[in-house]
């Protein structure tokens, strides 16, 4: 499926937009914006971390620039009962995961019990302290209650998977090629005894146990 005829592709598309007019402009314009999901969200937030050199223009709209400062600018509480997490970022160690984790495994009642949303949401982690050796990662969430959906965007800057595919010495050739293996469930992972059933049965279980979408963005870095 082509990504603008996606709703989640679309999103992501959204902010591949914004971002691209902000650095031919040195201005990230907002201002026309009505709403954003993580898929847009996430990477834009981690984006004006990144460059604070260029100027933001808020979205007209007060709801949704407040929206957009509370996601960005705020830090998670524990055990928060708000229908957000913002943009926090992924510890580096592995044992304070299931800390980071609590606000969302707090949500399982309404998606589907601990033993299949919060298994889910805990192994899209773990896959990046197995494969992505990352040096950061960041994570937020969006529930709609009214709407009984829950978005989870997580985003790092590790090796990728056609970058793990690389180095696990699979001659897998492009980008989207990796991921396809991937989901067919070609793993790098050589240790039979590790937690976990690798990405085509987490997304399994995401559409077909939990009725969602999912969105997949990878592309390996060329040093």
């Amino acid at each position: 499926m082509e990504l603008n005829k996606s709703e989640l592709g679309s999103e992501y598309l959204k902010f591949c937009e914004l971002r691209s007019d902000a650095l031919h402009t040195n201005e990230l314009d907002l201002s026309k914006m009505n709403w954003f999901y993580p898929t847009s969200l996430l990477p834009l937030g981690i984006f004006m971390k990144e460059r604070p050199d260029i100027s933001v223009i808020p979205p007209s709209n007060p709801n949704v620039s407040a929206y957009v400062d509370i996601i960005t600018k705020s830090e998670m509480s524990p055990l928060s009962q708000k229908s957000y997490i913002p943009i926090v970022q992924v510890p580096l160690d592995k044992n304070q995961r299931d800390k980071m984790l609590e606000p969302l495994y707090c949500k399982h009642q309404q998606f589907g019990g601990i033993n299949a949303f919060g298994y889910f949401v805990g192994e899209l982690v773990d896959n990046i302290y197995q494969h992505s050796n990352f040096s950061t990662a960041y994570i937020m969430a969006q529930e709609y209650s009214q709407k009984r959906f829950i978005d989870v965007g997580i985003i790092d800057n590790g090796v990728s998977i056609p970058g793990a595919f690389e180095k696990a010495g699979f001659n897998v050739d492009d980008d989207a090629k990796a991921l396809a293996e991937a989901v067919k469930g070609l793993s790098t992972k050589k240790d039979e005894g590790e937690r976990g059933y690798g990405l085509r049965s987490n997304i399994k279980l995401l559409t077909e146990g939990l009725n969602g979408r999912c969105f997949n963005r990878v592309k390996k870095v060329v040093s």
